[in-house]
């Protein structure tokens, strides 16, 4: 029955903490570790996590970021899988040994998730609006974006450290950027089909900062197709690629209510990728504030 160690980075996350932390502990898989990176948050969360006692470990550090604070966790692991879960978010009981029941000689696996809180447009589960896969994903990552929740990851130790753990400098792409890493170098990944994570949305989330977003994800996608394997895919594949990320950016600024941000982005997918009809239905609905 091998060891679950779940790495819970935290940066004043008073609000939600406690709740993410009770998630993790009611794992019916017997063999867990909680370990909650405390980023040097200066609300109430040191007090929240120290009535837990010896029932989790605590680690406090100087402020890195989300992705310094899940490689010092990985760092602390004891266990053969770390479980990766962040403070706002939560899982459903049975969420690691799904997936320990499911990887089977596999390095990797993710599963579905439920959306809740300020979600505004998007369904309650998240494959009804977003296509899942598994296998090899570097291509996937890349035309559709990120669909692997960073709350629904488990991934053998060994693995994390073979990568060098996340990057600390992708403004809220971090997660992304570890996906296209390890599927590039041929990790190919396993996919539950059942939301057992809750991805909790806020008013200040960075997934609602479009501008940030857009920046993080115009990085990710261009280092990942400077990579031997990028540098590998026809020259029609990688402006579809430009193209889709263009119209992300341009979807999530329509949503945020930044017109203009949303009509550019548009543009350039179109002068990227211009047979993608779904550019043209996006401006218009832009234009029409519908």
């Amino acid at each position: 029955m091998p060891r679950v160690s779940i790495v819970i980075p935290a940066y004043n996350a008073a609000a939600f903490v406690r709740e993410a932390v009770d998630t993790a502990l009611a794992q019916t898989h017997p063999d867990i570790e909680v370990i909650v990176v405390d980023d040097s948050s200066t609300d109430e969360t040191p007090a929240i996590l120290a009535a837990y006692g010896d029932r989790i470990r605590v680690h406090r550090q100087p402020n890195t970021g989300v992705g310094g604070a899940r490689n010092t966790g990985v760092g602390l692991a004891t266990g053969e899988w770390v479980a990766f879960l962040d403070a706002d978010d939560v899982w459903k009981p049975r969420k690691v040994a799904a997936q320990l029941d499911a990887v089977g000689p596999g390095a990797w696996v993710y599963t579905n998730r439920f959306n809740f809180g300020e979600r505004g447009p998007l369904p309650e589960v998240q494959s009804d609006v977003t296509l899942m896969t598994d296998g090899d994903v570097f291509v996937p990552l890349l035309v559709r974006g990120n669909f692997i929740t960073v709350s629904s990851v488990m991934m053998r130790t060994r693995l994390v450290l073979e990568l060098g753990g996340f990057r600390q400098q992708n403004g809220g792409c971090e997660d992304w950027e570890f996906w296209l890493r390890a599927s590039s170098r041929g990790h190919e990944v396993r996919y539950v089909d059942e939301p057992l994570v809750g991805y909790r949305f806020t008013a200040t989330s960075m997934s609602m900062n479009h501008r940030a977003m857009a920046s993080a994800r115009r990085g990710v996608v261009a280092e990942a197709l400077e990579t031997e394997r990028g540098r590998s895919l026809p020259p029609s594949l990688r402006r579809r690629i430009w193209g889709e990320t263009w119209r992300t950016n341009g979807w999530d600024a329509a949503r945020s209510g930044a017109r203009w941000d949303a009509l550019t982005h548009y543009a350039r997918a179109a002068a990227a990728w211009p047979l993608d009809s779904e550019i043209y239905k996006g401006a218009v609905r832009v234009c029409l504030n519908v």
